[in-house]
């Protein structure tokens, strides 16, 4: 079962919750780092910057990075969100509007990214002015096939426009699955992904929650506790759900699948400590 699955519905709201926590916080590079990641490649002049950001979440750290571009001379005018959800679409859109007010537009529109490309930015796009496509947090990781989304971006895009992407990256030395996993073991995010089930009609209390590391990924199963019926289907005890998988990337193979999906790398900041990749690339 995609990740995507644990944003949607009523699972969008348990991840507004989960999204706060320091838990959530603390897999992801500091949203002022992505900001000045963009700023540094200076591929952008001083002025009002138009972005579009695939997978704001539930908008918290969208604004935290539209503050630290604001406050360093590249305020956003146009504000387009991008998500598979609906529900986390308006939460994030609701949040991000308060905080702008009438100082810069917000708009959002559903699309999923793993599906094929979409002209919702071309329709919403205004003038002349380069779009600044965002993949923050470490949205890319979550995917099924990370190029072929990088690509689906890419063909949503026009030439001139920017692509801005944050990665968590695997460890450089050997780490212990316990030091990996840490974060995921609280329970929000139990809750979160496994609240796709639930909503199917699964019992929690029916349900172990397993996490794996291995060969630079996370994974994450719901185990039946005891036989179960999904939908027309009957689920034995012991019978294993895929809930999530969490890619880490090495630096190298993240610079390989953005060339591959049609960009063109124009820098790379690693984040403070070297667990995250901000690379900011021009959509040729």
């Amino acid at each position: 079962m995609p990740l995507k699955f644990a944003y949607a519905g009523s699972a969008a709201h348990t991840h507004d919750t989960y999204a706060s926590s320091a838990d959530y916080l603390s897999m992801l590079t500091a949203a002022h780092h992505e900001a000045d990641a963009l700023i540094s490649a200076g591929m952008l002049a001083v002025g009002a910057l138009t972005v579009a950001e695939i997978g704001p979440g539930n908008g918290g750290r969208s604004r935290a990075f539209l503050e630290r571009l604001g406050s360093r001379g590249r305020p956003c005018r146009r504000y387009l969100a991008l998500d598979f959800s609906e529900t986390l679409l308006g939460i994030a859109c609701a949040r991000l509007t308060r905080f702008a007010g009438d100082r810069m537009s917000v708009d959002s529109h559903v699309w999923d990214i793993e599906c094929g490309t979409s002209c919702a930015v071309e329709r919403w796009r205004a003038g002349t002015a380069p779009v600044v496509g965002c993949l923050l947090g470490h949205t890319l990781g979550n995917v099924e096939q990370p190029v072929r989304v990088l690509a689906n971006i890419r063909d949503a895009l026009c030439v001139g426009d920017v692509l801005l992407l944050s990665v968590a990256l695997a460890p450089r030395h050997t780490a212990t699955a316990d030091a990996v996993l840490a974060p995921y073991r609280s329970p929000e995010f139990r809750e979160a992904a496994l609240q796709p089930l639930l909503a199917a009609g699964l019992a929690g209390a029916d349900l172990d929650f397993a996490l794996t590391w291995h060969d630079d990924v996370v994974v994450g199963e719901a185990v039946l506790r005891r036989p179960a019926r999904l939908d027309d289907g009957e689920l034995a005890a012991g019978h294993r759900i895929r809930c999530f998988q969490s890619r880490r990337f090495r630096p190298r193979d993240v610079i390989v699948a953005v060339e591959e999906a049609g960009w063109q790398v124009r820098a790379v900041a690693y984040a403070p400590g070297d667990a995250h990749l901000v690379v900011t690339a021009a959509r040729r």
